[in-house]
């Protein structure tokens, strides 16, 4: 009896190191927590974890530089990011990539999110060259919205120092400092409506301030990744026209390391769950397997494109439709 119990334990302690080796662990970086990247990092783990026997998926806080930078490492297997920044990252482009950031491949392309610059009516701020003497919140350090900002201002002729102060605040902070009057341009790479640009304009109204094609045009020059997005008047109260912005599209990367079957099965678990991260964030109301390749700033993974049947899909970064829904990013 004592044998057969020792049997019995050894099997058991076989079956449990069996089943451990079996498993396999994948990190993915989202976004921070109450922001719209971290749910859908938590939905896109979810379906993984479902749809593929043995996996497991930790969800970690991140922004898309530090998300960029950290997959390339092998610090994460998987990462939210944008097209505009991964096309900057292979080609190391900008101080936040001093290196080509070779590493990072393409998964899907998830939805387009529109650069909006939020002023209070009669403020004078009519264009960003008007940015000059203003406060100016582009939010965290090395953040997508923060490069952005600074991109605009170089167009206009400007930099940060020509600005009276730049705050780096939370967009539920910044919001409510706006609307307190110490902030004279709210700016983010935020969904269509923005709750915190609606919060604004409960004051008695909000306008957006527009840029022109000539300057998407001008964007794209360094990095096509970069599309017109037009917010419709009436988006927010005191938003009496249509408003031009410059769009990029939200995406998944892998580190290139990751095998080709896994992610091939990931693609796939992802387009065909495309209703279940419709309902974490309406604005993939058009993902699916026609567009889950597209405007990803960086090439297909290997395993990828045998999911999408789309052989060099997205290598370029990509253009989004203008009119095309816009929703949310974290930076």
């Amino acid at each position: 009896m004592y044998g057969r119990n020792l049997a019995g334990l050894a099997l058991s302690i076989a079956l449990i190191t069996g089943g451990a080796a079996n498993a396999q662990n994948l990190t993915l970086a989202a976004g921070p927590s109450g922001g719209t990247w971290y749910p859908l990092g938590t939905a896109v783990a979810d379906i993984i974890q479902r749809e593929i026997p043995g996996m497991r998926v930790s969800v970690v806080n991140g922004v898309t530089v530090a998300n960029i930078l950290g997959t390339n490492a092998g610090q994460y297997d998987l990462a939210l990011s944008l097209s505009t920044s991964n096309a900057d990252a292979l080609k190391g482009v900008g101080e936040n990539f001093p290196q080509p950031q070779s590493n990072i491949t393409g998964v899907v392309s998830f939805y387009p999110s529109p650069y909006q610059m939020a002023v209070r009516p009669g403020s004078g701020i009519d264009s960003v060259a008007d940015f000059a003497g203003k406060i100016v919140n582009p939010g965290v350090v090395g953040g997508a919205t923060d490069v952005m900002t600074q991109k605009l201002l170089e167009l206009s002729g400007l930099s940060y120092d020509d600005l009276s102060r730049v705050e780096r605040l939370s967009y539920a902070d910044a919001s409510m400092q706006m609307k307190d009057g110490h902030i004279d341009v709210f700016t983010g790479i935020i969904s269509v409506p923005s709750s915190a640009i609606a919060e604004v304009a409960l004051g008695g109204g909000v306008n957006l301030v527009p840029i022109d094609q000539s300057t998407v045009d001008e964007l794209r020059k360094e990095n096509d990744g970069y599309s017109a997005i037009t917010i419709p008047a009436g988006t927010y109260p005191g938003q009496d026209e249509d408003t031009l912005a410059v769009g990029m599209n939200n995406v998944l990367i892998a580190n290139a390391e990751l095998p080709a079957d896994l992610v091939e099965k990931i693609t796939k678990a992802l387009v065909d769950n495309a209703g279940q991260l419709q309902q974490v964030n309406a604005a993939l109301q058009n993902f699916g397997p026609e567009t889950a390749g597209n405007g990803i700033g960086a090439p297909l993974h290997p395993g990828a494109e045998a999911a999408l049947g789309a052989v060099g899909t997205g290598a370029s970064g990509g253009t989004t439709p203008e009119g095309e829904e816009a929703g949310a990013s974290d930076d």
